[in-house]
């Protein structure tokens, strides 16, 4: 650099010199000789000596005597302590003592960058981003590139060329742990730089050590701060219940999760411990259901950012049906087509086009799909395009949460809310029936001494072991005192006329039974899967219920539509019994019980929306009603539901 500055000053003085000799002065007459005065002296330029710097050698060992690996240890030790909550799943993590997210340079990883794109997606899958800590990561960050500015502060006070700033650059990477060695710097430059330039590059070595050592100890501070947030979404997705109507989790329980379940974590984290991105999103339900609820969540979010939709107003009548005509379904047209229904925006008549439009939103609110706008579609009209999204979210939650959140091969999965159960085969939906589910009244169970809803179908998961074709139905207690006294005490002859028995048993007891037939209540096939709750799945008589859009009419167990067909369906699997057989058995009513050979779990969830299919490969957003408002408690922060108390009888009766 001195050099250089040499050079620049002698064209300088020349240029001056050379200035003035051409200078245009005024012509003036010849003065008369005068006796010669001495010649100006020129002023002497000072050539300054040039520095002499280190020899290549000298400077690779000073650099190598200032590379302290205890910054590394010590760092991580102090950005470690920050996180207690998750110290023990951070500590697998960081086992290597390597960064993870963050290289030498401070720049983030192409894997880091995977993992930062699916933490900023946590609100589309409904949750919380508070306890991500995402100011403390954008910080982190923020701190770690001033860091590295200050970096540069230091190479340019003292790197007066491009050369010597290149080698300065790489002297500091390999302080912070990057690229080391002779071989590393000589690639940057090193053997290029002259005497004078080594002599600056020398010079940068002890205050880069000093900045160097703080940039590593911000990159180890921000690059935890990563992998905490990561545990915290792993705890989010695979052990949190922030909406479970009766495991539900506090605050204050989800942050303890990673600790109390950190062997699990530290497993998860294990089967790919270098790509924690591969990790997240392993944490994922399984279920094709949770990525196609996410497509509905992008759908109806959009939806929201538009503005949504307007309510619509009261309707003309108290009912409308086809042929109507009102400029009201100008507004009920812009509302569908607002949610992305294909209908005209022009037309005052409930036309044949207005009507099939009607028909299918109806079905996928869950109501009577016969076109007749009441109040009820008013009202699911008039839930706005933010609470859908809110819905939408809600049931990721409770995905996240399901029993069947992980079931894969052969299983079976009610989801109370719709009133549905499905077959799954080997990641194929095979079977769809429509079930009855439990009523949700207030009930008294006089023998258990509880009341409040009791008859709601509870939610657990069990393995199918048997079928019993021609089953006999055995009431509660409950039952029994409840309505099968009341009926037999105004009718002596109601037992024979609906096949009722009863008799002794050896302990003295007596036992009511109905015998089986067209008459009995579980109908031609009852499907058992062992449990405490004392549920099962069976046929009924009462079938026309299962035209009825909502159906929770049951004391608890899950009344099946088209049982039969799952029947030839199970024990044509199971016990390669041929419809023949089976349509025989039934005729004889005389119960037979078959075990499976191979038993499966059966799954019960509460889901309030999912994605159906619609024929023709298409599928839909469907919003299931709330039949047991364990949404509605969710919302309005009365989890966990307290179903029953203790019921103090007024007197002995039923006791």
């Amino acid at each position: 650099m001195l050099i250089y500055a040499q050079k620049l000053g002698w064209v300088v003085l020349t240029c001056l010199l050379i200035s003035g000799c051409d200078s245009e002065e005024p012509n003036v007459p010849a003065a008369a000789p005068k006796a010669s005065a001495p010649e100006p002296k020129l002023a002497k330029v000072e050539v300054k000596p040039t520095l002499k710097g280190p020899t290549a050698a000298e400077l690779v060992a000073s650099v190598a005597a200032r590379v302290d690996s205890s910054v590394d240890e010590t760092a991580l030790v102090a950005a470690l302590a920050k996180f207690e909550d998750r110290k023990t799943t951070l500590a697998s993590i960081y086992q290597a003592s390597e960064r993870r997210h963050y290289d030498a340079s401070g720049a983030i990883s192409e894997r880091g960058t995977e993992i930062l794109d699916l933490l900023a997606d946590v609100k589309r899958h409904g949750l919380d981003s508070r306890p991500y800590g995402f100011g403390r990561i954008d910080h982190g960050t923020f701190s770690v590139h001033q860091s590295l500015k200050a970096e540069q502060e230091v190479i340019r006070a003292q790197c007066k060329t491009a050369a010597c700033a290149r080698v300065a650059a790489a002297i500091a990477l390999w302080l912070k742990g990057g690229q080391a060695g002779e071989a590393a710097l000589v690639a940057a430059g090193l053997d290029k730089l002259d005497s004078a330039q080594r002599h600056h590059l020398d010079a940068c070595i002890k205050p880069l050590a000093i900045q160097t050592s703080k940039t590593r100890q911000l990159i180890w501070q921000a690059d935890v701060t990563v992998s905490a947030a990561v545990i915290r979404y792993l705890v989010d997705f695979l052990l949190a219940k922030p909406a479970h109507p009766f495991d539900f989790m506090t605050p204050q329980t989800i942050a303890k999760l990673a600790e109390e379940h950190s062997e699990r974590l530290v497993e998860r984290i294990a089967a790919h411990p270098n790509d924690l991105a591969a990790v997240m999103r392993a944490a994922w339900p399984i279920q094709e259901q949770y990525k196609k609820l996410l497509k509905s969540v992008d759908h109806y979010a959009a939806m929201v950012e538009k503005g949504g939709w307007g309510e619509v107003p009261s309707l003309p009548k108290k009912k409308l049906t086809k042929g109507a005509k009102s400029v009201w379904f100008l507004q009920l047209r812009t509302r569908l087509k607002a949610e992305g229904y294909d209908v005209a925006e022009q037309g005052e008549t409930y036309d044949d086009e207005l009507l099939k439009v009607v028909q299918t939103f109806q079905r996928r609110h869950q109501l009577q799909s016969e076109g007749i706008i009441g109040k009820g579609t008013l009202r699911e009209l008039n839930v706005s395009a933010q609470r859908r999204l809110r819905q939408l979210k809600l049931a990721l939650t409770r995905w996240r949460s399901a029993l069947a959140r992980d079931a894969a091969g052969f299983y079976v999965h009610v989801n109370i809310a719709a009133q549905q159960m499905q077959l799954w085969v080997a990641g194929k939906r095979e079977r769809t029936h429509r079930v009855i589910v439990g009523k949700d009244n207030e009930d008294i169970d006089y023998s258990k001494r509880v009341k409040g809803k009791i008859n709601r179908t509870k939610m657990f998961k069990a393995e199918m072991k048997r079928i019993t074709l021609a089953p006999r139905w055995y009431p509660t207690p409950r039952v029994v005192d409840l309505e099968l006294g009341p009926a037999l005490a105004k009718d002596p002859e109601y037992f024979e006329k609906h096949g009722y028995v009863s008799e002794m048993r050896g302990d003295g007891t007596e036992r009511v039974y109905q015998r089986s037939g067209p008459k009995n209540l579980l109908g031609v096939v009852k499907f058992q899967f062992p449990n405490k709750h004392a549920i099962y799945m069976h046929d009924t008589p009462s079938r026309g219920l299962f035209k009825r859009a909502r159906r929770a009419y049951s004391h608890g167990c899950i009344r099946l539509h088209r049982p039969k067909q799952l029947a030839y369906d199970l024990l044509g699997r199971d016990r390669n019994m041929k419809k023949k057989k089976i349509d025989k058995i039934i005729k004889e009513r005389d119960e037979k019980v078959i075990m499976l050979k191979n038993h499966f779990w059966v799954y019960i969830d509460y889901i309030s929306a999912s994605v159906e299919p619609e024929g023709d490969e298409q599928v839909a957003t469907y919003f299931w009603s709330d039949i047991y408002a364990y949404d509605k408690a969710y919302f309005t922060g009365q989890l966990p539901v307290k179903e029953v108390e203790k019921y103090k009888a007024a007197s002995l009766r039923g006791l």
